[in-house]
């Protein structure tokens, strides 16, 4: 670690062309509350300000994102700390560094970021783009059409154990159309646990590893991923999630339900119209998945899913179509959604009702999905983007939501508003 911050440094120091550094302030501002189906990119984020500062120089790169706002709820995604009436967090932080030997290109990144992962529109399996950002050291390496990632990631500590989470991808592009990928992550725990070095390996599979006497327990996921593009207007994507799955059922432990979950999805660009996009995505994931019987190992950060925002036991479906006009600038849009949400998630403990003295290998155990009692929910957002500056767009439509449990409907029709403003300046130093 300390070389490759000596190795930037001396590349920063002796690069000749200048500095190009980027300074901004954001304004935020969005109705909607954390919890609800997402409809716009922008609902990842609370009301509040938001700084940026971007210096890069050649292939050595340092950002810093700060975040304020004067409710705990709009930083609350930052575990944001107050002062005098103020919350406030680091919404990223880290150097990244390029480099290319021969046909390699390396690049690392260390320090608080986001981790890009998958294919999904809405969000994704693995890691979402809904989670918030990691303290993490990240190892990029590409060559031709085959990429891979390894990324250590050092989560909260819950109940006095540490907690870790390790990351690696490979990537195949096979042609111009198909890209496959598989994934593997770790989270482990332990009050005396620190980074072990079995799970950062980015050339072994770590589910057998992790299932070495001598190592200790883990939670592992496998993934695998493809994205297909069938043509320049038509494109589909799938991603698949084993949490656990059982093989066998020689015990009443193998009886316990599998644990995996599903997103698949298609999109059309060009029709009706030349500037039209519509695209709809479904989504599955079963009771438990992303869960142990210890709370410390369970796929969150700070509160927050590390997977799907929505966490697990529900199927959702999402209908998304916009209209651009000429100049880009007013984008006009419906979301249509329609979620199953079961009673359990990643806030209810972990159970095994497959223990029960009742239930026996010949009986078997099985439960229904969503697990009961189910709240189904339909929702739609009609609104449009208007993009006054580059980097700067106002947003505003109409949102309903129709909620039905246990045959009580509650209903809600609201505006929607959103707006980001910035500011930003760029100068060579």
């Amino acid at each position: 670690m300390k070389k490759l911050i000596i190795l930037s440094i001396i590349c920063l120091l002796s690069a000749q062309e200048p500095a190009e550094i980027t300074l901004s302030l954001d304004g935020i501002y969005t109705s909607h509350e954390f919890g609800n189906i997402k409809h716009h990119n922008m609902d990842i984020y609370g009301s509040g300000l938001m700084s940026n500062f971007h210096f890069q120089q050649n292939n050595f790169i340092i950002i810093n994102r700060m975040f304020m706002s004067d409710t705990w709820e709009n930083a609350a995604k930052g575990g944001g700390k107050e002062v005098k009436n103020i919350y406030g967090y680091t919404h990223e932080g880290n150097i990244q560094y390029t480099n290319t030997w021969g046909q390699v290109i390396n690049t690392w990144k260390m320090g608080r970021s986001f981790v890009k992962h998958g294919y999904g529109k809405t969000s994704q399996l693995l890691i979402s783009k809904d989670s918030r950002p990691f303290d993490l050291f990240s190892w990029d390496i590409q060559y031709n059409g085959l990429s891979g990632n390894m990324t250590g990631i050092q989560l909260e500590n819950i109940n006095d154990k540490k907690r870790f989470l390790s990351l690696h991808t490979i990537e195949w592009k096979m042609n111009e159309k198909l890209t496959l990928s598989f994934s593997e992550s770790s989270i482990y725990s332990g009050e005396n646990r620190s980074i072990e070095w079995q799970f950062f390996n980015p050339v072994i599979f770590w589910v057998p590893e992790r299932e070495n006497p001598s190592t200790g327990q883990a939670n592992g996921f496998l993934y695998g991923g493809l994205n297909y593009i069938h043509s320049p207007s038509l494109s589909f994507w799938g991603e698949l999630l084993i949490d656990d799955y059982q093989i066998n059922h020689e015990v009443k432990g193998d009886l316990e339900p599998n644990e995996i979950g599903f997103l698949g999805g298609v999109e059309k660009t060009g029709w009706p119209f030349n500037a039209s996009d519509l695209w709809i995505e479904y989504t599955r994931i079963k009771n438990r998945t992303y869960q142990t019987p210890d709370i410390s190992e369970t796929y969150t950060h700070r509160g927050f899913p590390i997977g799907h925002y929505l966490g697990n036991d529900f199927d959702i479906i999402q209908l998304y179509y916009s209209q651009t006009n000429l100049d880009g600038k007013l984008k006009p849009y419906i979301s249509l959604a329609y979620l199953r949400d079961g009673a359990n998630g990643l806030d209810t403990p972990f159970d095994t009702p497959w223990e029960d003295s009742t239930v026996t290998l010949e009986t078997g155990y099985s439960e229904p999905f969503p697990t009961g009692p189910i709240s189904y929910v339909s929702e739609m957002e009609l609104a449009a983007d208007y993009r006054f500056r580059k980097d700067s767009f106002f947003n505003a439509g109409l949102f309903y939501r129709r909620s039905t449990l246990k045959g009580k409907t509650e209903e809600e029709f609201t505006f929607v508003l959103r707006l980001w403003l910035s500011l930003n300046k760029t100068f060579t130093y």
